[in-house]
């Protein structure tokens, strides 16, 4: 579980900056994290079961402003692999290719949506967290499922928003260790996108 989380912590590196240059200049100055409720909180039992699943072949890619993040794509494809096997719209969910099944391609872009957060980092740090900072990143998940010469598109959107020193975070909110909303936040993504594609009709 400590491995699990220090690789989760280096997948947001836009947060993993920020705690390095705080730590370093400001002491002991932890990050919290927060993740956005626009989007919907879904549980695998909350989709309907396939009346007569089929085997998937999943393709996944974790990107960076648009550009693929191999290292990223490989710490979190268990998670969604996971969330697609619990999603019991597929009869088995498998890397390679599956005979007389589908393809189910997920895609989540980190798209960061406030800017200069080194020097936020640093601002923090100089203050010794007197002086927070919050600094929300973007991310965009887009699944494709094609079958039977067919194939349909759903697209989500998230946010996480991560506080560092001596600032609140949005309010309502529970904060969280930057390696733990992660894997919550893709499995909602990943849920919401399926459910997008038609969830038990796929």
């Amino acid at each position: 579980m400590v491995m699990q989380r220090r690789l989760f912590g280096r997948l947001a590196w836009r947060v993993s900056l920020l705690t390095v240059l705080a730590a370093l200049l400001g002491g002991c100055i932890s990050p919290q994290s927060y993740i956005d409720p626009t989007l919907p909180s879904l549980r695998a039992e909350d989709l309907a079961p396939a009346a007569s699943p089929k085997p998937v072949q999943l393709l996944y890619e974790f990107r960076t402003k648009g550009a693929p993040n191999a290292g990223a794509t490989e710490r979190t494809k268990d998670i969604v692999m996971d969330t697609v096997a619990k999603s019991r719209l597929f009869s088995s969910v498998s890397p390679t290719p599956v005979s007389e099944g589908g393809v189910l391609t997920i895609v989540i872009d980190n798209v960061p949506l406030t800017g200069n957060a080194v020097g936020k980092g640093i601002g923090t740090g100089l203050t010794f967290g007197l002086v927070g900072n919050m600094v929300t990143d973007g991310y965009v998940c887009t699944a494709t499922y094609a079958a039977g010469g067919k194939s349909t598109s759903a697209t989500v959107k998230h946010a996480l928003h991560t506080t560092i020193g001596n600032k609140e975070g949005p309010p309502g909110l529970t904060p969280m260790k930057p390696g733990d909303a992660i894997p919550v936040m893709i499995r909602q993504m990943t849920l919401n996108a399926l459910k997008g594609l038609g969830g038990s009709n796929l």
